[in-house]
């Protein structure tokens, strides 16, 4: 910026700052859009890495501008996240995979549109049994370069549970694996960020399945970023619609 006093030069840097996070609030046409994308060139040339969650393609022209990489999210086809992938990345005395779990509750809160004290609890057992099947347990060794399950494994653990909710929780998760939800998130992940400027495209989606999408996509960037953390900038567009769900909300405070 410039400093009205004496017209020199201001340079900001929010990695100077204790909390280096920020919201932008302004009416239509006040320049948000703009602010943030000038903020995001002028950090782009100074080394740090851009991460942009864009649900109106607000950014796919400027993403090629600097031959970033967009990548856009749909049924049929383009990028596809595993829900269960794990970073094989973990913080001394912490269990990744009992992270993992703690995050794909939330997760599946938004999917069910929340869950009773029994369903959270036969989900967990069943989550638990799906990553054993796959050989992956609480022990860190069991936890690197291992396949994780899939959507379709936690289904058929569910199918397979002796309580009514288990079954009945199978049923709700059908549409996702072979109804008109499916080519979601019942794929391996074929997404690398590696980009230093990438955007997750959310335009292609159904809106109804835009909320599961964000979450999951959050968690992705989290699990990803924890292998080599350096300086980044997420930029979370049209933020409003992020803050009406309070679980996705919070998985972006995490971040």
């Amino acid at each position: 910026g410039i400093n009205m006093q004496n017209k020199s030069l201001i340079i900001f840097d929010r990695f100077d700052m204790e909390n280096a996070n920020a919201v932008i609030f302004a009416k239509s046409g006040a320049g948000k859009s703009y602010f943030v994308k000038l903020e995001a060139l002028r950090s782009l040339m100074l080394g740090t890495d851009i991460i942009i969650i864009d649900p109106e393609r607000e950014f796919e022209r400027l993403c090629n501008a600097v031959n970033g990489a967009y990548i856009t999210f749909s049924q049929d086809k383009g990028s596809k996240i595993n829900p269960f992938e794990l970073a094989g990345v973990r913080d001394e005395d912490e269990d990744e995979l009992r992270m993992k779990i703690l995050s794909l509750h939330g997760f599946f809160k938004v999917v069910f549109g929340g869950l009773s004290n029994v369903e959270s609890s036969i989900l967990d057992r069943a989550l638990i049994l799906a990553y054993r099947e796959k050989g992956i347990t609480t022990d860190p060794d069991t936890q690197k370069n291992a396949e994780p399950p899939l959507l379709e494994d936690l289904y058929k653990v569910l199918q397979g549970m002796p309580e009514p909710e288990g079954r009945s929780l199978a049923r709700r998760l059908e549409k996702f694996i072979i109804g008109s939800a499916a080519g979601v998130f019942n794929e391996k992940s074929n997404v690398k960020i590696e980009n230093p400027f990438t955007v997750f495209s959310l335009r292609d989606l159904q809106e109804e399945l835009r909320p599961m999408a964000m979450y999951l996509m959050l968690d992705y960037i989290w699990t990803k970023i924890k292998k080599d953390q350096k300086e980044r900038l997420l930029i979370v567009d049209e933020a409003w619609l992020m803050i009406m769900d309070h679980l996705i909300f919070q998985k972006c405070k995490k971040i």
